[in-house]
This record gives C-alpha cells, structure tokens and sequence, in this order.
C-alpha cells in the first residue's frame, strides 16, 4: 500500500514574502550592474574611483581603522567583491539557489554600508541601509520555503537527500535546514518507532527498507509538483514585478539618473521665464567646451538649469543666485552618485536618494550628510554683452 503524497497547495500565506524577495533581488542586481558599467567606479584617476568613496566614508565611522588601512589599500579588489557580490546575491534571490546564504551576505553588506556610508545620517531612518539590514534579516529568517516564486534550493535538496543513504539522511537533513532553510518532512508513517522485538527484526527491516523507498519516492514526487508549479507561478510574478518596475521608472522615475535623462530630452524654449514651482530647465545638448550653455535671461534668480558635461557625461547643474552671481557644478551627489537638483525654498542643491544637502552659494558645501565633500565645481563664463553662459575653456 502506497503512503499518499502530500501536495502543496498555494495560498496568500505563500505570496507574503514575494514582493520582499523580488525587491531585494531586483534592487541588488540593479545596484551591481551600475556600478560595473560606471566608468570611474574602478578608475583611480577619476572622482568616482570605489577607492575615494571608501575614504570619504571612513571619516568619523566605526569601521575607519579598517576602510583606512585594509580596504583603500585595496580598493579595486573590495569594490569588485561589492559589485559582484550585489550581482550574485540579487540573482540567488530571484532564482531561490542558495537564498539562505545570500541573505546573509546581503545582510552582511548592508550593515558594513550602514556603518560607513550612512553612519553621519541623522536621524538614522534617514539612510537606507538600515531599512535594507531588516528586508534581509526577514529573508534569512524565513528561507526559501513555502513561498510562491521558485526555489532551486527545494528542488536541489530532495534531489540529494532522495539519493541520501539511510545512515546520512539525518544529519543531512538537519544541514539543509540550517544552511538552507529547506525542510522535507517524512510522511507521518515514518515517524513511528519501529518494534524492538527481536521476533519481528526481519520483518522490522522489511519494513524500515519499504518506508524508505516510499519515503524517497513521495520525496521526488514532492519536488515535482513544487517545480511545475513554482516555476508557473514565478514566472507570472516575476514577468509582471518586472513591467510594473519599468513603468515606475519611466513615470516616476525612480531610479537615480532617470529624471535627469528625461529632463534632457526636454528642450528650452528661449526667453522663458520659469517660476520657483516650475521644474528647472534642462538643456537638449551637451556642450562643448567653450560653447553656450544657455541665456541669461532663461534662467532667474533662485532658479537652476540642467545640462550634461561634456568632459565625463555626468549631469551638470547651473544656478542663478538671490544676490544675482552664476554658479555652476557637477550635480553627481558625491555620497552614491544621485543627480543633485536644486530647492528655491531653501536655496540649497538637495540630493533625493538620501537627503545629502549643499549650498551653492559657498562652493557646494556639505550642509547635511551623509555626503562626505562638496560637489565638483564647474568653470562658466558669463557674457553680459552677449547675454550668454558658456563653459570656461
């Protein structure tokens, strides 16, 4: 007589940590993938170089003996372990192979972010990364089980302990759920103790070998279903998670950069006049050295004008002071690279990933963290004859 299988059925309690795990995922493969398409991330000679970061962030943290002596040194190894630690952690999480670890090591670089990079944020819900330290520590909590998206970690487990001997399936399952977060729970026939008798030891053994081949079987047929199913239902998720991500980008552009190429594409109308509630201008070119950014009289007091530089394609910004001087920097916030813009109520440039602000009118001074320097300054040239801002040669 056959054990009957047990068969997983997908209810709303499978789908409570899908949006968390799809998140995490996502945001991590994003965040490796920039970081190795940036050009000066592993550039020495560039302001962006991983090497500078790491120095700006060890100032007044608790890991400054060790950012200071061990990892500047080292730079380009430890920023390509982040890159690609990012890379790796985000599609284990997608793909379920081996969540459990990359849970921790996502946990683990986040708390080294929160201690270096958004240790001077204040208050400390500020920074991100402590919001990010928690999404992990639930994920390395929970493990890949009973959750709706797939899991290479169920699936690969049943197939190793199907193909366990007996004298190792315990401590091997024990392993997998320690490790892995991955528990196959025998049929309840198989938790009977069996008879000690020494009259039934053969058929004792009869039965202990009968239970473990149904034991292996339900095991598979298990791993089966949770498959088919999972892989169904995962792609669904993950397909729709994906468009319903590319739609916000593109609305509310979300990602850092987003907003700045969407105001490149936007054009100037010459002799406008935009308020202080009016998004800033933006140029449709990148100028060249020595050629006009923009008019005059396009750009008011308390107001900026956005425009890329020419020298290394980051977003540039030029502002229009109250007392009536043109200034004009890098607008690559120099915490993580966000396009700063510019707050007419406050006067001051506003990074919107993590709040860093500076003030133009005192050559882009930190004013609130977590940015560790000022913002590059930029060369311009203002021709009041001619009504024109052009960059310095």
């Amino acid at each position: 007589m056959k054990l009957p299988l047990t068969r997983n059925i997908l209810t709303w309690k499978n789908w409570v940590l899908v949006p968390l795990r799809l998140f995490l995922g996502v945001t991590f493969i994003y965040a490796g993938l920039q970081k190795l398409t940036d050009p000066q991330y592993f550039n020495p000679a560039a302001r962006g170089y991983i090497g500078r970061q790491i120095a700006a962030f060890a100032t007044g943290t608790p890991l400054r003996t060790f950012l200071q002596q061990i990892a500047v040194p080292h730079a380009t190894l430890f920023g390509g372990l982040v890159a690609y630690g990012e890379l790796a952690i985000g599609l284990g999480v997608l793909l379920g192979f081996f969540l459990r670890p990359a849970a921790f090591f996502g946990l683990l670089i986040n708390l080294t972010f929160f201690l270096s990079a958004d240790w001077r944020v204040f208050p400390y819900f500020y920074g991100s990364d402590i919001v990010f330290l928690f999404c992990w520590l639930t994920l390395l909590l929970a493990g890949p089980a009973n959750q709706a998206l797939p899991s290479v970690d169920a699936w690969w487990v049943a197939q190793w302990l199907d193909h366990s001997a007996e004298e190792k399936l315990s401590w091997r399952t024990k392993l997998c759920t320690w490790v892995l977060g991955v528990t196959i729970h025998p049929p309840s026939a198989l938790a009977s103790t069996p008879s000690t008798s020494p009259q039934k030891g053969a058929q004792q053994r009869k039965n202990t070998q009968q239970s473990a081949s149904r034991f292996r079987a339900w095991q598979l047929e298990q791993a089966r279903q949770q498959g088919r199913r999972n892989f169904v239902w995962g792609t669904l998720t993950g397909g729709a998670a994906m468009l319903a991500l590319a739609w916000l980008n593109g609305t509310l552009h979300l990602l850092p950069g987003s907003a700045a190429s969407a105001n490149s594409a936007i054009a100037p109308t010459p002799g406008a006049t935009p308020t202080s509630m009016s998004p800033a201008p933006s140029g449709s070119i990148t100028p060249t050295s020595g050629s006009v950014i923009t008019q005059i009289s396009a750009v008011p007091p308390n107001n900026s004008f956005s425009f890329t530089l020419p020298s290394n394609g980051d977003p540039g910004i030029l502002v229009h002071l109250a007392n009536g001087q043109f200034v004009a920097y890098d607008a690559t916030c120099t915490h993580a690279g966000c396009p700063v813009s510019y707050d007419p109520s406050s006067q001051n440039l506003v990074c919107p990933c993590h709040g860093a602000v500076f003030d133009p009118a005192n050559a882009a001074a930190v004013l609130n963290g977590p940015a560790p320097t000022p913002l590059a300054d930029v060369p311009i040239t203002v021709n009041q004859h001619a009504g024109t801002i052009s960059l310095s040669s």
